[in-house]
């Protein structure tokens, strides 16, 4: 019967003489892997058989870059065994090298010496030809001279032809099939290369070798798994959001981007993503004493920043335009499946449905995690004076019970792709709006139908300007819609400058508290229904006072 035993990592102290631990190097494999912001926690499972007494387990080939003092094992099995210790140990290429790199360099050197036996075809099949040509070239000549001593027979003639045609088209069809043959191979051995130079850049000048050091008191079988922390990797939240503008129906996807550079594959891994960041957090912060003191003045030397501008300021927009372009990655067509989530105290953790494979030189591989149904309520915006669209905008609850982190959104209106944009960070029970791009079922149309000019007052002493301004909005949906319209009448900044808005205007909702002059109608659409918003004002000034501003 199978038992459990734990694995801590302590130093047994056993009394008297021991002989020295055998050494047993055992192959491992990957089994999960946990991703965090910068780090990834890998497990590998081994299997051994051990006989009672000191084994020194070894286990070879792993990235040089895993922090030793993360290092942790556990088992099972049916030997009654204890662990003496954990250690890490660097090897260098010359102590220990890897099979497949050797087989892949064997495989280049076969495919090259394949390829110089076709150009040795290529070349013997252009030497037959040269040897047919020669051939009919010299005999013609030889019996064009002795032609008065014997003559060439039809016959003799037709057959020298043949032969010469026979060889020349045979020495061409091997040439053919020896050049088709050669470029067939260039691909085998751009593909053969690729992976020798592949398996060459995991090779780092070292690798590390984990050795866990066994006293067993009962031999038997064991499976043990071995886990540590590894740099360059990570993973970053990515988001699928598609509205169905006409119910509000809004599904939220979230996906995540892993990518690592580790030097191991993750093949066929249990995969879970982690908002926990291992190592923060982990110094307290201090403050130190501010003196204020009497300030001498320097000028700044001639093309330096100001001290009030920092370089690190400078640089700022150019690494937010460098996370902009980061953020603008295409992200991967959704799956139907979703990841089991795990909230902890300080951490979301997902664990993906099915096991992952991630390649070890940095290609990135897109994971469904999440997949949310959620209300929305949808309204849409239109500022015709400038652009006579209206704007999808949906705003919505985060009532899943878990965060949404922050990240790139694709957007699509029902199966329409319409773009990407930003999606904040947030927490359960906090609000979230997202843009969904311009709505082809509002139409607006927006016409200046008067802009006249008159003067008025005594002996014309005042300039007037009237203006009518009419916006036609048509609702092609076949249910209610909302839409914000927005417009604007200029504003004086002098008292000779007068403007009033003028009776026959369609009365705004509310005016803009941070625009001054911008008004807003907030207009309730029925099914196909057609709206009229119309504005009128009067800009009045003196005589002799050019303004500025006017329409």
């Amino acid at each position: 019967m199978t038992r459990t035993f734990a694995l801590a990592l302590l130093l047994a102290a056993f009394s008297g003489e021991r002989a020295a631990a055998a050494d047993l190097t055992a192959p491992s494999k990957i089994d999960a892997v946990t991703v965090y912001r910068g780090w990834a926690r890998v497990t590998r499972l081994v299997r051994v058989e051990v006989g009672p007494g000191d084994t020194r387990l070894l286990l070879q080939g792993l990235p040089a870059g895993l922090d030793d003092d993360s290092v942790r094992v556990d088992g099972k099995g049916t030997a009654r065994a204890r662990v003496g210790g954990v250690s890490v140990e660097r090897i260098t290429q010359a102590e220990l090298s890897l099979p497949e790199v050797r087989a892949a360099e064997a495989r280049v050197e076969a495919l090259q010496g394949e390829d110089r036996s076709l150009e040795d075809k290529v070349a013997q099949a252009k030497a037959r030809a040269r040897f047919a040509e020669s051939l009919r070239a010299s005999y013609s000549e030889e019996r064009s001279k002795n032609l008065a001593v014997r003559g060439v027979s039809a016959r003799e003639w037709a057959d020298l032809m043949a032969f010469v045609e026979g060889q020349l088209e045979a020495a061409a069809s091997d040439g053919r099939r020896a050049e088709a043959g050669r470029r067939e191979l260039a691909r085998k051995v751009a593909a053969a290369r690729a992976e020798l130079e592949k398996l060459q850049a995991k090779r780092s000048g070292t690798s590390a070798q984990v050795a866990v050091e066994l006293n067993a008191e009962r031999g038997g079988s064991l499976e043990l798994a071995v886990s540590y922390l590894v740099q360059n990797a990570g993973w970053r939240p990515v988001w699928d959001a598609r509205l169905d503008p006409e119910s509000g129906a809004l599904e939220l996807a979230l996906l995540g981007e892993v990518s690592q550079r580790t030097g191991e594959d993750w093949t066929e891994s249990r995969l879970a993503v982690s908002t926990a960041e291992p190592g923060r957090g982990l110094a307290v912060p201090e403050l130190a004493s501010r003196w204020l003191e009497r300030a001498h003045p320097v000028a700044p030397a001639r093309g330096e920043l100001r001290r009030d501008y920092p370089a690190a300021a400078a640089a700022a927009p150019m690494k937010a335009m460098a996370v902009m372009e980061k953020q603008v990655e295409e992200v991967a067509d959704l799956e139907p499946e979703q990841a089991e989530a795990t909230m902890g105290l300080l951490a979301a953790t997902w664990t993906t449905p099915r096991r992952e494979t991630i390649d070890g030189a940095g290609r990135s591989r897109t994971v469904p995690l999440a997949r949310h149904a959620l209300k929305a309520i949808v309204t849409r915006v239109a500022a015709p004076r400038g652009d006579t669209t209206a704007y999808l905008t949906a705003t919505l609850t985060n009532d899943t019970g878990v965060p949404f982190l922050p990240g790139q959104a694709r957007i699509s209106l029902g199966d329409e792709f319409v773009g990407r944009a930003p999606l904040a960070a947030t927490p359960p029970g906090g609000e979230l709006k997202l843009a969904f791009g311009a709505d082809p079922r509002l139409e607006l149309e927006r016409r200046v139908v008067e802009r006249r000019h008159e003067t008025a007052g005594l002996l014309g002493g005042d300039h007037v300007w009237r203006y009518h301004v009419r916006t036609t909005v048509k609702n092609r949906y076949a249910v209610a819609t909302t839409l914000t319209l927005l417009d604007l009448v200029p504003v004086s900044r002098d008292e000779a400058i007068k403007v009033k808005l003028l009776d026959g205007s369609t009365p705004a909702t509310s005016e803009d508290p941070d625009r001054p002059g911008v008004k807003r109608w907030e207009l309730k659409l029925g099914p196909r229904e057609t709206r009229v918003v119309e504005l009128r004002y009067e800009v009045r000034y003196p005589k002799d006072f050019p303004i500025q501003g006017l329409e």
